[in-house]
């Protein structure tokens, strides 16, 4: 992680959050002693981290505004969790918009930069310093991989304009949202923050008193991490209850094999959707439905190949996993790809399909406590924070695992921005929290 040695002062400072669903950024200066949520799209503090370059005139939309346009068919080429590219071969090779190579810098860069511009025009003025956040791991089990990944993010903040730039894992930045609220007395806490590419934890002494100390190293006690989130829920949800319909499980062959399974597990990964809709993929899947032995289910497959609605069916699994958060069953309307077509799931079904999912992030998190040098139930408060730990299996899971804690889970999507602004503040400006 980039840790300046040296404070530099200045009048404002921002924290941004940006991450593989959705990005947030908050304003720190020394007029105002509060940190400020930017409206970064119309009234709300939080952008999905989507981007629609427009054929006609090759411009960007980002967030809502970008989901609009795909989903109103508008020509284009959407992308989303762009984040998950990044530390990976992807963003050497770049990708096709408009009929030209593009870099994946080239593709993150304008949004930063769009994000940037949104704080700055509610400061009336540049910002030049940031606290950005970044996962425990971009890759796991590659400590090269994951230092090229926070060069790369440096370097796409730099060319939007920022001129110094510091890093803070996001869990500890969640950790300084939350201690605001503390008052005086010591608690030992555990971050979980789940987001949509990663699930991150860290154990560390928070206190109000603590909250001017520029250094914190001795405050924490672990970090760890994995590269598992919100979007392997969707992917888990997606191959239980909706790939089936399109063929998946099905026969195919002369000799009666399973329909390969590549297409599918292609087609419920964000990632990948979009490599789904060159010639040659959409080619070779015809040559392999050929062969289908159920053609009433796989040709709804190369129906949403060819007509590039890969996101949209995502966002269906997207909607259907938001659903059984609050209800034990939910029905996803898929009259867009055949009339009458629905896709039943229920909550029992979802979270089986997230059994091994489950397991990694219990490993994760026993993994932390053991470097810690503590016990679970010495635990005194849980910080929940990201979209996954809205699911009732993680806030079940975080019950049993520390039965003593207080559990806080509330702005589940803005206490990282908050708290990196947090951050900000503390390192470049020479003022005090409110």
């Amino acid at each position: 992680m980039n840790i300046h040695t040296k404070k530099s002062l200045h009048e404002i400072a921002c924290g941004i959050d940006f991450g593989t669903s959705n990005t947030t950024v908050a304003i720190a200066n020394n007029l105002d002693a509060s940190i400020k949520m930017v409206p970064v799209e119309d009234h709300h503090v939080t952008i999905p981290s989507t981007i629609f370059f427009q054929s006609e005139s090759s411009s960007a939309l980002f967030g809502r505004q970008a989901l609009n346009a795909y989903v109103s068919r508008e020509e284009g080429r959407f992308m989303r969790s762009f984040k998950r590219v990044l530390g990976t071969s992807l963003m050497k090779d770049g990708t096709t918009i408009s009929g030209r190579q593009t870099r994946f810098e080239d593709i993150i860069g304008p949004f930063v930069k769009h994000v940037k511009n949104k704080a700055e025009l509610l400061a009336e003025q540049d910002i030049s310093a940031v606290v950005a956040g970044r996962p425990v791991h971009f890759i796991d089990g590659n400590e090269k991989a994951d230092l090229v990944a926070e060069s790369q993010l440096k370097s796409i903040f730099t060319a939007a304009g920022f001129k110094e730039i510091r890093f803070q894992y996001e869990p500890i930045a969640a950790a300084f949202a939350h201690e605001i609220a503390l008052g005086d007395k010591e608690r030992l806490a555990v971050v979980m923050d789940i987001g949509g590419g990663t699930s991150d934890f860290t154990i560390m002494r928070l206190s109000g008193r603590y909250i001017q100390k520029t250094d914190r190293q001795d405050d924490i006690l672990a970090n760890a991490g994995i590269r598992l989130g919100g979007n392997d829920f969707d992917r888990a949800l997606s191959l239980a209850c909706f790939m089936p319909l399109l063929g998946m499980g099905s026969l195919w062959g002369a000799k009666g094999l399973s329909f390969p399974l590549t297409p599918f597990f292609d087609l419920a990964e964000l990632s990948k959707i979009q490599c789904m809709y060159t010639r040659k993929y959409k080619r070779d899947l015809t040559e392999l439905i050929k062969q289908s032995t159920n053609k009433t289910l796989t040709q709804r497959l190369q129906f949403i190949v060819e007509e590039e609605l890969g996101h949209s069916l995502m966002a269906c699994v997207e909607d259907s996993k938001i659903n059984l958060s609050s209800s034990e069953q939910t029905l996803a309307d898929l009259s867009f790809i055949e009339t009458g077509l629905q896709s039943e799931c229920s909550r029992r079904e979802f979270e089986d399909s997230l059994y091994g999912n489950v397991l990694s992030i219990i490993e994760t998190i026993n993994a932390c406590v053991f470097q810690a040098g503590i016990t679970a139930d010495a635990i005194g408060l849980v910080i929940l924070t990201g979209g996954g730990t809205a699911m009732p299996i993680i806030q079940d899971l975080t019950r049993q695992l520390f039965p003593q804690a207080e559990i806080a889970d509330g702005n589940r999507l803005s206490s990282v921005g908050f708290g990196l602004a947090c951050d900000a503040k503390r390192y470049y400006l020479n003022s005090h929290l409110n």
